[in-house]
């Protein structure tokens, strides 16, 4: 069975407390990525990151906090590190953010542009069993 909502997986976000340190030591000696893009600081989501593209096309998105008040750091602190997201490109965001929210799903932030994502909505949602997403719009992009 197909059901298409307009929403395709975009990456995997994987926090981290220094992406070149995490790169250089761990990800790139065991994974040899395809490519590594350049690191993005992104002031309003108070995070630098880094697209990592394996071979075969799976996206893995690096996320450093910025400073001890962005989310990020909250996750590192428990100690939790590591998976912090699923990331969805959508058509419409905020159709899809209430289509979310009818099945529980809460708002954590935005939808605010986004640095990495060319200016791009982008939205964060927690699922009712306390998981993360991403919501990345579409709109003007070859993702569509």
């Amino acid at each position: 069975m197909r059901i298409d909502e307009g929403i395709k997986l975009a990456h995997i976000g994987y926090a981290v407390a220094d992406i070149e340190r995490y790169l250089t030591e761990f990800f790139i000696p065991l994974f040899r990525p395809y490519a590594v893009s350049s690191v993005v600081e992104d002031p309003l989501q108070r995070v630098r990151i880094a697209f990592v593209t394996l071979t075969g096309g799976a996206e893995i998105e690096l996320i450093q906090p910025l400073d001890v008040n962005s989310p990020v750091s909250k996750l590192l602190e428990a100690k939790r590190g590591g998976l912090y997201h699923l990331c969805y490109w959508v058509d419409d965001i905020e159709s899809q953010i209430g289509r979310f929210r009818e099945k529980g799903f809460l708002p954590i932030s935005g939808p605010t542009p986004a640095t990495a994502f060319q200016g791009r909505q982008v939205a964060f949602l927690m699922t009712p069993q306390r998981d993360v997403i991403e919501l990345v719009e579409t709109r003007g992009t070859s993702n569509s």
